[in-house]
């Protein structure tokens, strides 16, 4: 449903189910907050971004880069008039097709037509170029970059997957994710829910974080999170969500899931998925 050949010929699918994605239904998490934290110590390069919900800049972060472009404005895909993102708001809301206000008649006096002169969110879709800022910037914060971190995501679409591959060996690369990374290499994984790996990181780090979802409003306020350490790169805290085998096939020389205690088995949940009955270890908490 994001791809743009889809969208010309169908775009009342996208329309049919956009209001369920729209920023307005969602609100900065401490993550967010945590990107926004870094940037104010004078610790963020830049915050590339493959969302397209704006939470970035509701948390008032500056220096991020929107690699998938966002709902902030929208452009005619005939002419590309722009106009800002509230102006079809409600079409969106409604679950209308909105139109271009300014396509005129043609050449013939015949109106171009609603089928054609379609407003479109100026998010990035299947078939589609990513914004020419990140052509421009990449190349220059790739030779400044000091230290990456890849927050929720699975690494599986290109361009923005092939930032990892780009930037020079010298430099670290941590993931945090729910989900092991296992067609890349990172230094470290920290894998369980990022809004309870970034608070530990904070307490860490003598660092702040307030947030009102955080226990007590900030990451001062709670004791440390209970983890599991996996030789040689691997941390499991709670929400961590691991296949069988997953944890072997990165190389975990004290292989996690079919070594806990007694103790920490009780603390996993095993379930089956719906494609390929494959069994998964969801981390509740891990103990050290």
């Amino acid at each position: 449903m994001f791809d743009i050949n889809y969208f010309r010929d169908c775009p009342e699918v996208f329309y049919s189910f956009a209001k369920e994605i729209y920023p307005s239904n969602f609100t900065p998490s401490p993550s967010h907050y945590f990107v926004k934290l870094l940037e104010e110590k004078g610790k963020l390069l830049r915050n590339y971004t493959q969302n397209i919900d704006t939470l970035e800049q509701v948390a008032g972060i500056e220096n991020v880069l929107q690699c998938h472009g966002s709902f902030a404005t929208a452009s005619c895909i005939v002419c590309g008039y722009k106009v800002d993102g509230n102006e079809i708001k409600d079409d969106i809301l409604n679950q209308r097709v909105p139109y271009c206000p300014k396509c005129t008649n043609d050449d013939e006096g015949d109106d171009i037509g609603e089928s054609a002169s379609i407003m479109k969110p100026d998010i990035v879709f299947f078939g589609e170029k990513l914004p020419p800022e990140f052509d421009r910037s990449f190349p220059r914060d790739r030779e400044k970059v000091d230290l990456l971190i890849v927050m929720g995501s699975s690494l599986k679409v290109a361009p923005v997957s092939e930032i990892m591959g780009q930037i020079p060996h010298r430099v670290p690369q941590i993931v945090i994710n729910r989900t092991p990374i296992k067609h890349m290499q990172f230094d470290v994984q920290l894998l369980g829910d990022c809004d309870i790996i970034i608070p530990e990181l904070c307490r860490m780090l003598r660092l702040e974080l307030v947030h009102e979802k955080l226990p007590g409003g900030s990451s001062s306020c709670k004791k440390s999170e209970p983890y599991r350490f996996l030789d040689p790169h691997i941390y499991l805290f709670e929400g961590a969500v691991v296949k069988q085998g997953d944890l072997t096939g990165l190389g975990v020389r004290t292989t996690g899931i079919e070594n806990l205690s007694i103790q920490e088995k009780n603390k996993v949940e095993t379930r089956e998925e719906s494609e390929g009955n494959e069994n998964t270890v969801k981390s509740n908490i891990y103990l050290t």
